[in-house]
């Protein structure tokens, strides 16, 4: 077999782009348990009475698991020529390369690998582990419809949080000159009373640095009514987004069917405007 083609089917497999083939389902199905059982075995592994009683079987997924990704990585960036964004052998491997998924992918079995060749030690670097968890992004559809709403709504997210941070900022100063002169343990500076105000704006209330005075619970009175409203914005921003997503996944799938277009025609007996993706229903 030409080793283009091949390439051109594993792609297909790794990255399928219109319909999914048996091949590639079945490869979304066992790298997605994979994923699954790693997670699975760093949450548990955690447990001393777990690790103490089953670390061999422990070792042994992780091992498991690992050459599976180990695998996954080389096929990918073999096979990325095959997508016409990274046709050249070389550039287009690196960039690929630095893209965020197979960056994820790499710092997957990065530790692993380092602790084999270089004899550093994983313990320090197990925090990357949990970048594992990011590769369920990927495979998951559900998943990535939220990353595309986040994208689509980034502008409109980042005004928000940014008025977000401007409150912080300005409620936690206030605070701070009021509560400072009566609780200097407590309100040390700026950046301390900020972890309050955080608390505050999202009413939390750990209760752990309170306000004592009037002014001081009036103060924090008003900066949780207005962060009832200000972290609603995010959340309303995100519920907009969703729903224009799903217009679009809708409007797409109706495009598939016979008759389906954007044309929009008047009926000649009701004398009401049908669009020509709903010509079919009047059949």
């Amino acid at each position: 077999m030409d080793v283009s083609v091949l390439r051109q089917r594993v792609h297909k497999i790794l990255e399928p782009e219109d319909r999914e083939t048996r091949a590639s389902a079945f490869f979304n199905v066992f790298i997605t348990a994979v994923i699954l059982l790693s997670i699975a075995v760093m949450v548990l592994a955690s447990v001393e009475r777990l690790e103490a009683k089953y670390s061999a079987l422990f070792s042994v997924v992780f091992f498991f698991t690992t050459i599976v990704f180990s695998i996954e990585y080389p096929l990918r960036l073999w096979s990325c020529t095959a997508d016409p964004r990274y046709a050249s052998p070389v550039r287009g491997r690196l960039a690929w390369a630095i893209t965020p998924f197979a960056l994820i992918d790499l710092l997957v079995v990065f530790p692993f690998y380092l602790n084999i060749f270089f004899g550093i030690n994983l313990t320090g670097l197990v925090v990357l582990r949990v970048f594992r968890v990011f590769k369920l992004i990927r495979y998951s559809e559900s998943i990535n419809t939220i990353t595309r709403v986040v994208r689509a709504q980034k502008d409109m997210l980042i005004t928000a949080y940014l008025v977000l941070f401007i409150a912080l900022i300005s409620a936690s100063t206030l605070m701070f000159q009021i509560e400072n002169p009566v609780q200097p343990d407590k309100f040390t500076s700026i950046p301390a009373t900020m972890w309050w105000g955080i608390v505050t704006l999202a009413t939390v209330g750990y209760g752990d640095i309170v306000p004592v005075t009037a002014a001081g619970k009036i103060l924090g009175g008003f900066i949780i009514l207005i962060g009832i409203g200000i972290f609603a914005l995010p959340a309303g921003i995100l519920a907009s987004g969703f729903t224009q997503e799903l217009q679009k996944k809708m409007a797409k799938a109706r495009s598939g069917h016979p008759g389906s277009g954007g044309g929009v025609y008047l009926c000649p007996h009701c004398k009401s405007e049908i669009h020509e993706s709903e010509l079919w229903r009047r059949q």
